[in-house]
């Protein structure tokens, strides 16, 4: 077996996979039986190293059964006032209204129930909201309590909190943020909610490790202090890996495709390696005892980035290479970057999961597997006809070829986790990362100057400004030149497994891999590449369901109907009932239609213009997402739709179908009349109510019509009840009191009913009488604030419903 750690890396990570999906025993120990009997399947494979990749299988489902336990170990305080006593691991992070800090708990207990107690460590976010105060002192975040009239958090400080504790929200929408899941990458259990007046520090305890993040924060301050907002921001995002920096400095550097160098990773530890080997060879240290010097600096700058995983990938295969060179052992760049990624699972199994980990790891395997062979195909190409005078590679090109492998390693995942790639980033890569480089390389020197000299600061911070801002606006200007050509953006969900598989081959046939001039070779390439482009070609064309998903968009509506003919519709577009800085359509409709890959909508229907149907609506068609048609009530009162000229307007009423080209039919039940524009106070039974038909399935659409337009529907209901059945309703006005009466949900005779709805919303949604009244009638009921999207499929017989938490 040829390397052993790629298979035992593979298998960590299949342990731990088949514990968070939930295999059954049965496919845990069929997985063991295939592991096990591996030496009849390959060749030159020894039973100590079948014995060893087994072992690390056995041990990726410990690390997953601890890592993801069947029962939260904080499952029985959410929800409670809790008292909590803690110890800050991070300086808390300041926002305009808030206060996060990061504590390791080593006591809860409920405030209602002292039985009730955990005396375990867990990792627990607080959140303290108050008044935005201007005068707070810029290096110490100062919160005002009963007992003292101001005191400090840092690390190392025992804390006395008293607050209400929650879950961490998980994935809640298709192609959402798993918010939970990137909390259990960092250790963290459970969100504390707390107000200032019931935080009080207690003690206090010297570690190692706040001392470190002590330096960090001072060197931090510094850079605040010496440079304009912007280039702090900077300095701090690449040398430290900051994330609390400015939003639209991060948003030009995500636009440009160079995010990844305000991410901490190899780049930073590659150019922090390289100042310490020029330190090592200007005092003429042995390169065999590079490693005795080597350890404890990259273990200083790993804590000082805070433990990232691709800074701990990077610094593990650097000081493999230079042990390697010590030893005169032979380099391995695959086996390097398995035994990083083992570590790294060891410690923290939940990285598998995230972004960061499978970028790293990507990128670098991609810059392993095809780094050097398209170097050498491109020099053999370019040296064809030449005898002496070899052309070497120069930097512009070996630039170009290491941002496109390190591309083809991370594109499926930035697809899958962000449903967005621009192909302006080879050009960013080219530009910004060496100046990145210097930028990092001087930013480090000056701080350590000023740490020692604080007086220079003024003189030797002019150059560094300068190269920052040229920086800031070098992206500004490649981000311009992206929107002007917009179609080098790409947005969609990840790639299927028969893309992957076809991007891969290709890009393994370019780098010399396959010996095309052996016939058998050739035939096999091209005939396995011709299944691929037919099964990519040929998967939109398969018969599909319908599915409908009710998208959780918090307090308000938004339903996606995607049509086993490839149409696209959607109901109202959710929005918020007070302003926010984030968007409705950037935090939930976006990446649900990037994640579905939908390109374009057939049609938006607005069933009534109230903020929380309307605004995401607003948001799409004023922003130019493609919408053939838009459809809204004949009592309608938003004129901004109405007017607009981008998407052509229909106005729906009782009677009116909408047929699509697969059988589909959307037929509406109200408003009756004509053309009459309403006030907002009426707008709530102005709401379109739709029936959604396929077949032998029906669903129902209420909007937010209340009780006076549900008594007009009753005998129409009634009448229709022998033709059309009704398994489904969207439940009327988010459960409100003033709707779903009893003889309105007898009329229907559902047997789901889904409720969209906000956790914790102000009306008290869904009111209790509704809930009871499902209840009584056997109605099956499903809550978005607690189930999140809820997608229920059908091929016009069968339903099958789908939550998406937990």
């Amino acid at each position: 077996m040829k390397r052993p750690l790629l298979w035992g890396f593979f298998t960590l990570s299949l342990g731990i996979i088949g514990v968070f999906d939930h295999w059954p025993v049965w496919l845990l120990l069929g997985a063991a039986v295939l592991l096990a009997i591996m030496p009849f399947l390959l060749k030159d494979t020894k039973i100590s190293q079948v014995a060893f990749v087994l072992g690390l299988f056995g041990f990726g489902v410990v690390l997953g059964s601890g890592a993801f336990p069947e029962t939260d170990i904080l499952g029985s305080f959410y929800e409670r006032e809790v008292s909590l006593i803690g110890v800050v691991n991070d300086y808390p992070i300041r926002t305009e209204n808030r206060l996060t800090i990061n504590l390791t708990a080593r006591e809860i207990v409920d405030a209602d129930d002292e039985n009730n107690r955990f005396d375990k460590t867990a990792g627990i976010r607080a959140t303290v909201y108050y008044q935005s105060d201007e005068d707070t002192a810029e290096e110490h975040v100062s919160l005002t309590t009963n007992e003292e009239p101001q005191f400090d958090l840092a690390p190392g400080d025992l804390v006395l909190m008293k607050g209400k504790l929650s879950q961490p929200s998980g994935q809640r929408n298709p192609g959402g943020f798993d918010y939970g899941l990137y909390l259990k990458a960092l250790s963290i259990e459970g969100l504390l909610t707390v107000k200032p007046e019931n935080i009080r520090q207690i003690g206090h305890q010297v570690r190692l490790y706040d001392r470190i993040l002590g330096i960090k924060h001072h060197l931090e301050h510094q850079a605040e202090l010496n440079f304009s907002n912007d280039v702090a921001d900077l300095l701090k995002g690449v040398v430290f890996g900051e994330k609390n920096i400015n939003e639209e400095l991060t948003q030009s550097f995500q636009d440009a495709g160079v995010t990844h160098v305000l991410s901490v990773s190899g780049l930073h530890v590659g150019y922090v390696f390289l100042m310490l080997s020029y330190l090592l060879i200007v005092l003429k240290i042995n390169k065999r005892h590079w490693i005795l010097f080597l350890v404890p600096a990259l273990f200083f700058y790993v804590a000082l980035t805070g433990f990232v995983a691709p800074v701990i990938r990077a610094a593990i295969m650097l000081l493999c290479v230079t042990g390697g060179q010590g030893l005169h052992r032979e380099r391995d760049a695959l086996n390097q970057l398995c035994l990083a990624g083992i570590i790294i699972l060891f410690i923290w199994p939940a990285q598998l999961f995230q972004a960061g980990f499978q970028l790293s790891m990507g990128a670098m395997l991609g810059i392993i597997l095809f780094y050097l062979p398209l170097l050498y195909d491109y020099e053999k190409h370019r040296n064809k006809k030449r005898v002496n005078q070899k052309i070497k590679a120069g930097p512009v090109i070996q630039g170009l070829v290491l941002t496109f492998c390190a591309t083809v390693g991370t594109l499926p995942i930035l697809l899958y986790h962000f449903k967005s790639f621009t192909l302006m980033s080879f050009l960013s890569n080219l530009l910004v990362v060496p100046l990145i480089g210097v930028f990092l390389l001087a930013g480090m020197i000056f701080l350590a100057i000023v740490a020692i000299v604080p007086g220079l600061a003024p003189v030797i911070s002019l150059p560094i400004e300068f190269l920052g801002e040229s920086i800031v606006v070098m992206l500004k200007g490649i981000n311009d030149l992206g929107n002007a050509v917009d179609f080098v953006r790409i947005s969609r969900g990840g790639l299927s497994l028969a893309e992957m598989a076809l991007v891969l081959l290709l890009v393994f046939l370019f780098s010399g891999y396959f010996y095309l001039r052996q016939p058998y070779v050739r035939n096999t390439v091209i005939s396995f590449a011709l299944v691929l482009v037919l099964i990519v070609a040929a998967t939109p064309l398969f018969p599909r369901n319908l599915v409908v998903t009710v998208l959780d968009v918090g307090q308000g509506d938004s339903i996606l109907i995607e049509t086993p003919g490839g149409q696209n519709y959607l109901v109202d577009g959710g929005g918020y009932l007070f302003e926010r800085t984030n968007r409705v359509a950037d935090r939930v409709l976006y990446p649900v239609l990037y994640a579905k890959n939908i390109r374009e909508l057939d049609a938006i229907f607005l069933t009534h213009n109230h903020v929380d149907h309307s605004q995401g609506v607003e948001e799409l068609i004023f922003d130019g997402y493609p919408v053939e048609n838009l459809f809204m009530s004949v009592q309608t009162n938003n004129d901004e739709l109405l007017n607009q000229q981008l998407v052509p307007v229909s106005l729906l009423k009782k009677g009116s179908v909408v047929k699509g080209r697969d059988g589909v039919t959307i037929t509406v039940y109200n408003p009756d009349g004509p053309v009459r524009p309403v006030a907002d106070e009426e707008q709530n039974n102005a709401s379109l109510v739709m029936a959604l038909s396929y077949q032998n399935f029906n669903l129902l659409l209420c909007g937010d019509v209340e009780t006076e337009v549900e008594k007009q529907l009753i005998a129409e209901l009634q009448a229709e009840s022998d033709e059309r059945d009704f398994q489904v309703i969207k439940i009327p006005h988010h459960g409100s009191k003033t709707s779903s009466s009893l003889a309105f949900l007898q009329a229907v005779e559902p047997e789901i009913a889904v409720i969209s709805v906000g956790a914790n919303n102000s009306f008290n949604h869904p009111n209790d009488e509704v809930m009871n009244r499902l209840e009584e009638e056997a109605i099956t009921a499903l809550r978005t604030d607690q189930k999140g999207a809820v997608e229920i499929t059908s091929n016009g017989e069968f339903i099958r419903i789908k939550s998406f938490v937990n």
